[in-house]
């Protein structure tokens, strides 16, 4: 796939409907019942299904060096990820063989892991190394005591794992071949963390917190004050990947091309942002300069928690650097934190009275409408005895229908 030519053709159509006051459609309006945000039980059944019962991404490439470590809660599952000295990641539950306490916090280089409770101490593969007082286990197999392993993989900058014990996981498998060459195109396995990862506390149910990043035609009233101004609202493309999907939308320095042949363009990423969304919870939006990913976790059918990591392209000049410096922290504590994670709070009070019966999205809505279907999907298959491969081979097969008008 050549970088250029998936650049311009997202320009081309960006451009299009800017010109013609549209956006990519889906084929009809979608409504879903709002008890899909309230119930306990669907509360429940998600969590088994959507994030016990298939791979999540974890982290991306570029977080991860030999001899480093990084740790994530999701789903009230603790995990510790690895790169070891020779450059295999591991994944593993983030819980002492002994007597099950949390062994590390955070992220970092280090290549032992001592359990604050009693020392024992476990290496970058997981394997128990120490037992202070080790007469007192004898009998005890300690090969057996390593830290529990989890399933996990890396491909095109991506991390990902399993929440429970199961089979080996493959990045392409999990994106389809045809995301799977794109994200290769893109190219961003040794971009690195920009700055520590930041977690929101947000007052709402995951799929609410979700729904606010899946389209743009809130920039012009909720981000009339900020984003509006970056970038243009109500034009977006979508293009679906199975059950994942990517986004586009247009930063209004794309006004410096419009009108002009396309041989006159140049490089037009700094006018384009893609936005992928990875089944079922992750968000990856692609800079020109840098890569967010916003990790949506759910707690409680009330309440969920966002990671964000910023992750820099190497090599940036020291003016992209400043602008960067400057507009990050703007993305994440005035933009998302101060007003997609504020009205998503806004959400939850309303639909709790029980007197809300649907939740809609319009036809100018696609990405959240394909998401949701995405879900019951996944969740009527799981009913059905089907596997993670089988749903998600429908979905590559049945892609949601979308159109500009």
């Amino acid at each position: 796939m050549d970088r250029q030519a998936f650049e311009y053709g997202l320009a081309r159509r960006l451009l299009d409907h800017i010109e013609h006051h549209t956006t990519d459609l889906a084929d009809s309006v979608l409504e879903i019942p709002a008890q899909t945000y309230t119930s306990p039980s669907r509360y429940a059944e998600e969590v088994e299904v959507l994030f016990y019962g298939r791979p999540l991404v974890l982290c991306l490439s570029g977080a991860l060096e030999p001899g480093s470590y990084l740790t994530i809660d999701i789903a009230g599952t603790p995990i510790l990820v690895t790169r070891d000295r020779e450059g295999r990641v591991h994944s593993m539950l983030n819980a002492c063989r002994h007597r099950g306490v949390r062994v590390v916090d955070g992220s970092g280089k280090q290549t032992r892991f001592n359990c604050p409770f009693h020392a024992w101490t476990y290496d970058l593969t997981g394997r128990l190394v120490g037992v202070p007082t080790g007469d007192a286990f004898e009998g005890m197999c300690r090969e057996d005591k390593g830290l529990i392993e989890l399933p996990v993989a890396e491909g095109h900058g991506l991390v990902i794992g399993s929440l429970r014990p199961g089979p080996a996981l493959d990045v392409d498998d999990y994106l389809g071949p045809e995301l799977a060459d794109e994200l290769a195109m893109l190219d961003f396995a040794d971009w690195r963390p920009y700055t520590d990862s930041h977690l929101h506390r947000v007052g709402a149910n995951w799929k609410v917190t979700l729904d606010t990043f899946r389209e743009n035609y809130h920039f012009n009233q909720l981000h009339r004050k900020t984003l509006s101004g970056y970038a243009y609202g109500g034009a977006l493309t979508f293009d679906a990947f199975g059950p994942h999907l990517r986004n586009c939308s247009a930063v209004r320095t794309i006004d410096q091309i419009r009108g002009r042949p396309e041989a006159e363009w140049g490089d037009v990423s700094p006018h384009v942002t893609p936005q992928y969304s990875l089944f079922p919870n992750t968000c990856l939006t692609v800079d020109c300069r840098h890569i967010e990913l916003w990790q949506i976790l759910p707690v409680d059918e009330k309440t969920s928690e966002v990671v964000h990591t910023a992750y820099l392209r190497p090599g940036l000049s020291e003016e992209e650097s400043a602008k960067l410096a400057e507009m990050a922290p703007w993305i994440c504590k005035a933009v998302v934190d101060g007003e997609d994670f504020w009205v998503a709070g806004r959400t939850e009070p309303g639909l709790r009275t029980g007197l809300i019966d649907t939740v809609v999205f319009g036809r100018n809505e696609p990405a959240p409408q394909h998401l949701h279907r995405g879900f019951e999907a996944a969740l009527v298959a799981a009913r059905n005895g089907s596997s993670v491969g089988q749903a998600d081979h429908r979905l590559r097969t049945e892609r949601s229908g979308s159109s500009a008008s």
